[in-house]
């Protein structure tokens, strides 16, 4: 798991040459104007725009996904994101859905959590479980948020 901030002027140091690219990509953009749904990138990368609200960290499941890294990045509002780095057991997992690259698990053991604020990201590799649009507080909040999806491959 990496995270960091669009604003610094030093964000894409230690970032993937194509994470780095993707960032500068969407520093060009107005991304409070983009309108909700998927965006293609490149022929390989895509990002989804999406207004989720937040709920409280035990009534969600965590995902991980296995052909795709996940980059995600607030627009507006604040969210926590539950994550874990150890390597998941599999087996206390949903089945995986090739379809849409993603398993499902209730809760990350060893689990830490990172605060997102406007214009920052957090990126997740294959088998990083995480568990996105957490409270921040005791109560519901509306986030605008995206999420950049990038084939493993792409990493050198």
């Amino acid at each position: 798991m990496i995270f960091g901030d669009l604003t610094r002027a030093d964000f894409k140091r230690g970032l993937p040459k194509v994470i780095a690219d993707i960032c500068d990509h969407l520093n060009t953009l107005d991304l409070a104007a983009l309108e909700k749904g998927r965006h293609d990138i490149t022929d390989e990368i895509y990002m989804n725009v999406m207004e989720p609200e937040t709920a409280a960290p035990e009534s969600k499941q965590a995902e991980l996904h296995r052909k795709y890294i996940d980059v995600q990045v607030l627009i507006s509002g604040a969210e926590r994101i539950e994550y874990g780095v150890n390597y998941p057991d599999l087996s206390a997992y949903t089945d995986y859905d090739e379809k849409d690259d993603y398993q499902l698990i209730p809760d990350i053991p060893n689990k830490s959590a990172v605060v997102l604020t406007p214009k920052m990201f957090a990126v997740f590799l294959p088998y990083e479980p995480h568990k996105p649009c957490c409270n921040v507080g005791d109560e519901p909040a509306s986030l605008k948020k995206l999420v950049v999806k990038v084939p493993v491959e792409l990493i050198d």
